[in-house]
């Protein structure tokens, strides 16, 4: 009553126009053509129907046309509120006729229809029909109200800061914690998967929601009555996923339903792939819940992760045993199949180094051929095969780091494992080498060319610095063995001194 009489106030502040529809106004079959932005309205009649034509400059502007209800209020408001373009000369189809259901099906004291830009003229009419469903009718006030504006209008202006934020650019509300509804109007319970709401009371129609703070795509909602001192017949529940066009699950529209009767449960697996993080709004679409009951009950509700490919779910605690036992058996097979490979790469090297205990070995070795410059001769005539301890005998080998891995095969080398060293000085296991040559014709290691060519430069290179290298030594050694001699000279010139000396003092 106290809002009614503030409506009314408001009315008379501003001097709005007031149309009364009434039986008198039916009667004339005359349609009211509203002018103004404003019109408080007094409908008497169960229907009731008015017009407005948009003008040439409003095309490129959204239209909104809002109802605000003085009475009766919000759950009681049962009509049909909708705008159909140019109703009267026929031309209108099924496109250019919108409603508010989300008003309709939710009785609601506020209800909103938007018509967007440049899809009308200013030759267009916008019929607005006002048809009353309610049985028991009684007289209806309400306040039309036209907006023409360069940006969306949100619903109800979301409310207030405390409810929610409007997005003008798309006209949607972002509705804080605890309200839910296109106009962040209801009060809802939030659903978390750490604690379960239990001890309920459903008197007649309570919301709840769950709003997902990570990746998860499937959940177990567990609902069910608990024993209370109310008598409960049935008790009606409605789900639906968050879509920004209705507002809130009821009878009419939703995604899941669930009926409980006297002391009974339910447990129901939802998908939330549809439920996507929108940057508009900067959270999760949300899972929306309505419970309604005739009578009062008292229920619980809980929420929990789920996998399902029926309708089971995995204990937490057994999914990390899972993957704790699935990591052990891929690590187990993995250490299998590196002693396998090491195995058959040392059996390999084996064989190699005992060339007469495999003779088809040797016979396979010797028929490999060089399928570019080189042949088996020349690979044997520029790079010989030795034994490993042999080839760290030579000269340059004991002034340099010596490999202890062969770099194409990467095992460990043994004493008397056959082995090729190459004119860059590289050492490589002597099969190793020759599959090696055969696709690439380079060294393994530093790239170097290891055509005929190059190894014939190489060779030639090495031998001159070997040649010049031992001259160097021969130079250093006879320069040394002249100093070692003058100092000897030099030590027996000053005995000679020292002892006449020593037998003239006596």
């Amino acid at each position: 009553m106290l809002f009614l009489i503030i409506f009314t106030l408001l009315i008379n502040t501003f001097a709005i126009i007031t149309l009364t529809i009434d039986k008198q106004y039916q009667e004339s079959k005359t349609i009211q053509k509203l002018i103004q932005s404003q019109y408080q309205v007094i409908q008497n009649i169960q229907n009731a129907t008015f017009y407005f034509q948009p003008f040439q400059t409003d095309q490129d502007k959204y239209i909104t046309v809002e109802l605000i209800f003085g009475y009766p209020q919000d759950g009681n408001v049962n009509l049909e509120f909708s705008i159909t373009k140019n109703k009267e000369n026929n031309t209108s189809s099924q496109n250019n006729v919108f409603y508010d259901m989300n008003g309709k099906y939710l009785y609601k004291s506020y209800q909103m229809i938007r018509i967007n830009p440049y899809t009308f003229n200013n030759n267009d009419k916008f019929y607005i029909d006002v048809n009353i469903l309610d049985s028991s009718f009684t007289d209806y006030q309400y306040l039309i109200k036209i907006t023409k504006n360069q940006k969306r209008l949100c619903p109800n202006q979301c409310g207030n800061q405390q409810s929610g934020l409007c997005n003008t650019e798309i006209g949607v509300c972002s509705c804080n914690s605890k309200f839910i509804d296109l106009d962040c109007s209801k009060v809802a319970q939030s659903l978390s998967l750490k604690q379960p709401l239990q001890n309920i009371v459903i008197k007649k129609q309570e919301y709840f929601y769950f709003e997902r703070e990570q990746q998860i795509s499937n959940i177990t909602l567990e609902l069910g009555l608990m024993s209370s001192q109310y008598k409960v017949s049935d008790v009606e529940v409605y789900i639906m996923y968050e879509n920004f066009e209705l507002g809130l699950p009821n009878h009419n529209f939703y995604d899941y339903y669930i009926s409980l009767s006297n002391q009974s449960s339910y447990s129901q697996v939802l998908d939330l792939q549809s439920l996507i993080f929108d940057s508009d709004i900067d959270r999760f679409q949300r899972l929306l819940i309505t419970i309604n009951s005739k009578q009062p009950a008292i229920i619980y509700l809980s929420i929990k992760i789920s996998i399902s490919e029926g309708s089971f779910d995995i204990d937490s605690s057994l999914v990390i045993v899972y993957v704790l036992v699935s990591i052990a058996i891929i690590l187990l097979l993995g250490w299998i199949l590196i002693l396998i490979v090491r195995y058959k790469r040392s059996s390999r090297v084996h064989d190699e180094s005992n060339p007469i205990q495999n003779p088809q070995n040797n016979t396979n070795n010797n028929n490999r051929r060089n399928q570019g410059s080189l042949d088996k001769k020349i690979i044997d005539e520029y790079m010989p095969k030795l034994q490993y301890f042999q080839i760290l005998e030579f000269p340059q080998f004991l002034e340099l780091e010596v490999q202890e891995t062969c770099s194409v095969c990467l095992l460990e080398y043994q004493k008397y494992a056959y082995c090729r060293f190459t004119p860059c000085n590289h050492i490589f296991h002597s099969d190793c080498l020759e599959q090696w040559i055969i696709k690439h014709e380079n060294c393994p290691l530093c790239r170097c060319a290891l055509d005929l060519k190059t190894l014939q430069e190489l060779l030639i290179q090495n031998a001159n610095i070997t040649f010049n290298s031992s001259q160097q030594k021969n130079l250093q050694k006879k320069q040394s063995t002249g100093v070692q001699s003058q100092l000897f000279s030099n030590a027996q010139t000053e005995l000679r001194m020292i002892a006449p000396n020593q037998m003239i003092s006596q």
